[in-house]
């Protein structure tokens, strides 16, 4: 985004009217709430898959302690 946001920059702001200045704003906030969502949606997906495998272990850890457990009997 750097990238897009040098070059946009980087027009003569005298030119424009108002409304187009107010419209180009209001897309580049669009633009960046889609990436922001995605950015979360991401992250939660990771966090999701963490916790998931967290779970996994802790109930792997669990069923060989009582497999032992049993065996020992």
């Amino acid at each position: 985004r750097p990238k897009v946001i040098a070059i946009e920059e980087a027009q003569n702001l005298k030119t424009p009217s108002l409304e187009v200045l107010i419209s180009n704003l209001k897309s580049h906030e669009m633009v960046l709430n889609a990436d922001e969502a995605r950015k979360k949606n991401k992250l939660l997906k990771l966090l999701l898959c963490f916790v998931a495998s967290q779970s996994t272990r802790t109930s792997s850890k669990a069923l060989n302690a009582k497999s032992i457990e049993i065996f020992r009997r």
